[in-house]
């Protein structure tokens, strides 16, 4: 009788917890994250690149190696954590979009220039097709180039090595697309579809950082302009990866603070 009144008061208890505390708790994990975890993650990396540089004397190639490799693995934590934080923002509308125009092909090529060594080491090369009257768009540009970053990050690491990656931008009916298309291994519908998901782990290389945290963000940006996500995977191995958002030339107001 005791052990049943104990159960009980506990599955009260935390029937309490997850109605009347359940935000509190989300938003104190996510203050956790922000000051105890990423804070660290930055002073590792800043550390990591000054012994990359030899600011601490000089490394022989095994040295250098092992540093670069952690370092690209706290790049991949930080990133991790900046998303987890970006996304409990949105879910909770503590983020709003912040409209400006700018040159949307000049926001690509900036973030191509920034892959340099990761296109070198696998000998890929990626070319731009614009195909727009005006490159001029209106749209939160920290958000839209953090959609192109992960999109171009992810092509990138499932490209085959020594290929070449397209860039197609145009515009159409009102609408902005950009498609990045690689070649890689097939992948199949339920595996697309999956990519976007909130917590997805799989093993392919669209992954290595090891959850699909980051292109479910991405669909929330890209969703947050009134657009969509573009995922398609051919048998010729082909795959495309993009997004499509209204256009417009004109100052939008919607969604800003």
């Amino acid at each position: 009788m005791y052990k049943e009144v104990q159960l009980n008061s506990s599955n009260l208890c935390t029937g309490i917890i997850s109605i009347s505390d359940l935000q509190s708790l989300k938003k104190g994990f996510i203050e956790i994250l922000n000051h105890d975890l990423k804070t660290p993650i930055i002073a590792q990396i800043r550390a990591l690149e000054l012994m990359l540089k030899g600011n601490f004397g000089m490394l022989n190639n095994e040295q250098s190696e092992i540093v670069q490799l952690t370092l690209e693995s706290c790049n991949h934590m930080y990133e991790m954590v900046s998303t987890l934080i970006s996304n409990y923002k949105f879910d909770n509308e503590e983020l709003k979009l912040h409209y400006s125009y700018f040159d949307i092909i000049s926001l690509i090529e900036e973030n191509i220039k920034k892959m340099e060594q990761e296109l070198l080491s696998s000998n890929i090369k990626i070319v731009i097709i614009p195909k727009v009257t005006n490159p001029f768009i209106t749209a939160d540009f920290i958000r839209i180039e953090k959609v192109v970053q992960t999109l171009l990050f992810n092509s990138v690491n499932s490209a085959f090595k020594n290929s070449i990656i397209k860039v197609y931008v145009s515009d159409r009916n009102k609408m902005l697309s950009v498609k990045i298309e690689n070649h890689s291994c097939h992948i199949s519908q339920d595996k697309i579809r999956q990519l976007f998901a909130t917590h997805t782990y799989h093993s392919n290389k669209f992954h290595k950082i090891g959850t699909g945290i980051g292109l479910y963000f991405v669909k929330k940006i890209v969703e947050k302009h009134d657009g969509q996500i573009i995922a398609e995977s051919f048998i010729d191995q082909r795959n495309i990866l993009g997004f499509k958002i209204p256009y417009s030339d004109e100052i939008i107001y919607k969604n800003c603070i």
